[in-house]
């Protein structure tokens, strides 16, 4: 006997859910069956009828929440025996969203081996409520388990099975651009990101960041090249370096066994001329670098970057000087910043003439340090279910008035383009000033297509995929998604500790309030865990 697993991923066509995919790897491994299906153009009722699923999962972003919790409560009704599992961001760091009907289990953190231990108990028949790093509904009761130990040797985990999703849709084998992970964990404390609250979830071991060997990673790139078209390798971990000694060996099998250009996450701060020399001379085509602001109190003092913006600038012209097109995220809408903090912040990209100037709005994600100094300073009401899917429409926080917030939204709409041609600046300033529109939406996408297919990542797309992405730029997108389902009113239930078999209750004040207390994404493109971050673009 063995579990049947059913993965639901909102956009499959997007970037590949590897965190889903790890913990699929995983679980195949142990003997259970897996499968991948997408929502839009697809009706996942059917495919539960179908396959008959004994566990359905599903990992989700706050924003994307509201969409899969909805789901989730239909399938639920439709099918009571199968047991539901939410992993990712949300889950992670709000792992209250328990109480909400229609979810079984929610996985904290990475979920490769609670997955297991979970689906293997299923199988037995055996008491599921004691697995660590998941908080599991039972009976009216939520069991609340705390972390387990970190997997240390990642070159033990399997590849992820992508033809798991190529047998969903065999379109996706032909991707031209790919993702890879090499190491988890980050040392930094940056109050936008997910990273800090792992810590607070696994303690000081998530800072140890744990690497894989050239060998492993080098091997899982060649294999997904003998499947299918690969032109681009997009690395998406934090930071891709982190010691020369290891880029000197991964450049020398890599450029020996792939020679491909690649993609990947630094911080500029941490560049050295040797570091510089070693990524330009192993492919490294385009790296992804945050600037989040010029204004040092912003970056150091709210969003605890402790960057010292010298050596970013530094490091920045050393990688245009090797030749590397430089991907610069930027943050606008910062609590206590101003439109001018934000203003400056495209001046110093215009200044360093960094290839593609990126932006997010500034969103309080639960339990990150910058949802606390949002709530704790008056600029967010701690509603997380107000935060919308995407980080690139609308900001959730109180300005000092809605003029500025309407020009910062604006502003965030005509940054790349600006930043392309600075002879736009003053015309910019005077365009933010009007209402939100459509036409700064467009703009938006249209340059972030162009850029990302022609200089970011360059790729061939076949004529399916460049209509794809043309048609994005209008919002159109393949297929209407016939899953939309309202998401239900948690539930008031008990929490117990299972070391101490205490029944808590939280109340629903007070676990409103919790919420504060954990946290959901600023993330590379995906990560670890169930964790899914599918962004096809913005």
């Amino acid at each position: 006997m063995a579990q049947k697993v059913l993965f639901i991923v909102k956009e499959i066509g997007g970037a590949e859910p590897i965190g889903a995919l790890y913990v699929a790897g995983c679980l195949a491994q142990a003997g259970h069956d897996c499968r991948f299906v997408g929502t839009r153009g697809n009706d996942v009722e059917r495919e539960v009828r179908r396959y008959r699923p004994d566990v359905i999962a599903f990992g989700a972003t706050t924003g994307l929440h509201r969409y899969y919790l909805g789901l989730a409560a239909h399938l639920k009704k439709l099918h009571p025996k199968c047991v539901t599992l939410m992993g990712g961001p949300h889950a992670t760091f709000y792992p209250e969203v328990v109480q909400t009907p229609g979810v079984d289990v929610v996985c904290r953190g990475e979920g490769e081996d609670a997955a297991v231990e979970l689906c293997d108990a299923l199988d037995r028949g055996e008491d599921h409520r004691f697995i660590g790093d998941l908080w599991v509904k039972h009976d009216g009761k939520v069991y609340r388990n705390a972390a387990r130990g970190l997997r240390r040797d990642l070159d033990d985990i399997p590849f992820p099975p992508r033809e798991l999703l190529y047998a969903y849709d065999a379109t996706l084998r032909d991707r031209p651009l790919k993702s890879f992970t090499t190491n988890r964990g980050c040392p930094f404390p940056c109050s936008y990101c997910f990273n800090p609250a792992l810590v607070d979830h696994y303690g000081a071991s998530w800072k140890k960041v744990r690497i894989r060997s050239p060998e492993n990673v080098v091997g899982e790139i060649q294999k997904v090249r003998a499947a299918g078209p690969l032109h681009v390798v997009g690395f998406r971990e934090s930071i891709f370096v982190y010691a020369t000694k290891w880029l000197r060996e991964f450049g020398e099998l890599y450029r020996r066994e792939v020679g491909l250009p690649y993609y990947c996450h630094l911080r500029a701060d941490m560049m050295t001329e040797e570091m510089v020399e070693l990524l330009a001379w192993s492919g490294c085509h385009t790296v992804n670098v945050g600037i989040e602001t010029a204004d040092e109190r912003l970056s150091n003092e709210v969003l605890d970057r402790h960057c010292r913006m010298d050596k970013l600038k530094d490091g920045i012209r050393m990688l245009k000087r090797a030749g590397i097109v430089v991907f610069a995220d930027n943050i606008l809408g910062i609590p206590s910043g101003t439109l001018e903090d934000d203003l400056r912040t495209l001046e110093l990209n215009i200044e360093l003439d960094v290839d593609y100037a990126a932006s997010t709005l500034c969103t309080p994600y639960p339990g990150t340090g910058i949802s606390r100094y949002a709530i704790e300073h008056g600029y967010f009401d701690g509603n997380f279910d107000a935060i919308e899917p995407s980080y690139y429409t609308e900001s959730p926080l109180t300005f000092r008035s809605e003029r500025e917030k309407r020009a910062i939204e604006n502003l965030h709409k005509l940054f790349a383009i600006t930043a392309a041609f600075p002879a736009m600046l003053p015309l910019t300033k005077k365009l933010i000033r009007l209402p939100p529109n459509d036409w700064f939406y467009a703009a938006f996408r249209a340059w972030y297509v162009v850029q990302h297919m022609t200089d970011v990542m360059p790729r061939r797309p076949n004529r399916a995929q460049a209509m794809e992405a043309l048609a994005s730029v209008f919002g159109i997108y393949g297929g209407r998604d016939p899953n939309v389902r309202p998401m239900p009113a948690p539930e008031d239930l008990p929490f117990v500790d299972p070391m101490t078999a205490t029944v808590v209750s939280l109340g629903r004040k007070a676990r409103a309030g919790a919420g504060a207390e954990h946290a959901s994404v600023r993330t590379p493109d995906d990560a670890s865990g169930m964790e899914e971050i599918a962004h096809a673009g913005p």
